[in-house]
C-alpha cells in the first residue's frame, strides 16, 4: 500500500490522528542545508516531485554518514518520498542510526501513524511505547500521546489510556489549538476513569530469577519486513558469515556473531567493513 504525491507523510498522518500539524524538529544549524531542503519541498509540493527529491538525494550523498545532518536529510527524504514503501525505509534509519538525533521521536511518531492507517494498531503501538521510553523529554511527546492514549482505550484498556492522556495533556505546546480540543474531547469521557493507582492496588513483585551477561553482536542491517531480513541473512550465510534475523516485530535486525567481549566484536566488525565495504555497528544481546 502506497501514498504518491509530495508530502506523503503529512497525508498519512491527518488520515491517523485528524488535522493536526505534527511538530517538526527545529533544522540543525547549517543555512545552506536548510535553504536546500526548503527548496526541494517547494518543489514537491508543486507538483515537481522528481526534480525536489534529486535535491533531498544529492544532499544525502554529500553528508558523513551516521552524522547530525545524516539524519536531518533521511527525516526529509522520507516526508518527502513517493510511497509509504520508500519513507518506511528511511524513518526507520533515522530511528535505529541516529537514535539521539532530535529527528528520531519524530520518525517513531510518523512510523506509528503509518501503521495506523495500514490497520496495524499493534505495530502502532510499539513504536508509540517506543517513543516514550527512548525518549520521554521529546518536543513530539504530546501528539504521540493523543494517538497512544486513543489507541489504548480504542482497544478497551481506558485506566492506561486516560492515564496517558491526562499525564501528557500538560504539555501541549501554546497555541496548538486543535490539540487540545482533540485532548480534552477524549479527556472528557475518562471523568469516570479513576487513574491507574485508585482502579487497583500495585501488582506485588515477582523475584527475577538472575540471567547471564549480555553478549556483542555485530548488526549489518534493518529491515520493515520479515521476508527482506531472512533474504538479506541468506545472502550474508552464503558469503560465510553466520547470520541471523533478531526481532519478531519490525524493524528485523540481521545480525552475526555472538562475542564474550566488544573487543572481539570490534574486530570482526572491522573485518566485516573492509570486507565488504559496508557499514556496521556494535550492538550487545542476549546470550543464545
Amino acid at each position: 500500500m502506497s501514498v504518491r504525491g509530495g508530502c506523503a507523510v503529512l497525508v498519512w498522518a491527518v488520515l491517523a490522528i485528524g488535522p493536526l500539524a505534527a511538530q517538526t524538529p527545529a533544522p540543525i544549524a547549517d543555512p545552506m542545508r536548510s535553504a536546500a531542503i526548503q527548496r526541494a519541498q517547494r518543489l514537491v509540493n508543486d507538483g515537481n516531485g522528481t526534480e525536489g527529491r534529486a535535491i533531498i538525494d544529492s544532499l544525502l550523498n554529500a553528508t558523513e554518514p551516521r552524522s547530525s545532518g545524516e539524519a536531518e536529510i533521511l527525516f526529509w527524504r522520507a516526508t518527502l518520498a513517493e510511497s509509504w514503501e520508500f519513507a518506511q525505509r528511511d524513518y526507520l534509519r533515522v530511528m535505529l542510526d541516529h537514535d539521539r538525533s532530535p529527528f528520531a521521536a519524530q520518525a517513531m511518531l510518523r512510523l506509528a501513524q503509518g501503521e495506523l492507517v495500514r490497520g496495524d494498531r499493534e505495530g502502532a503501538l510499539r513504536y508509540l511505547e517506543r517513543l516514550a521510553r527512548e525518549a520521554p523529554d521529546s518536543e513530539v511527546r504530546a501528539e504521540a500521546g493523543l494517538v497512544h492514549g486513543r489507541l489504548l482505550m480504542d482497544q478497551g484498556t481506558r485506566v492506561e489510556g486516560c492515564d496517558v492522556l491526562r499525564t501528557l495533556r500538560p504539555r501541549v505546546r501554546p497555541g496548538a489549538l486543535e490539540l487540545e480540543r482533540q485532548y480534552d474531547y477524549l479527556l472528557g469521557s475518562c471523568a469516570a476513569v479513576p487513574p491507574p493507582s485508585a482502579a487497583a492496588p500495585p501488582p506485588t513483585p515477582r523475584p527475577v530469577a538472575p540471567s547471564a551477561a549480555p553478549v556483542w553482536s555485530v548488526q549489518v542491517a534493518a529491515f520493515p519486513t520479515a521476508d527482506e531480513a531472512a533474504t538479506f541473512a541468506a545472502e550474508m550465510i552464503e558469503r560465510g558469515y553466520d547470520a541471523r534475523v533478531d526481532g519478531i516485530a519490525a524493524p528485523f535486525r540481521v545480525r552475526f556473531g555472538r562475542y564474550a567481549t566488544r573487543a572481539a566484536a570490534a574486530a570482526a566488525m572491522d573485518a566485516y567493513k573492509t570486507r565488504e565495504r559496508a557499514d556496521a555497528f556494535l550492538t550487545q544481546v542476549p546470550p543464545g
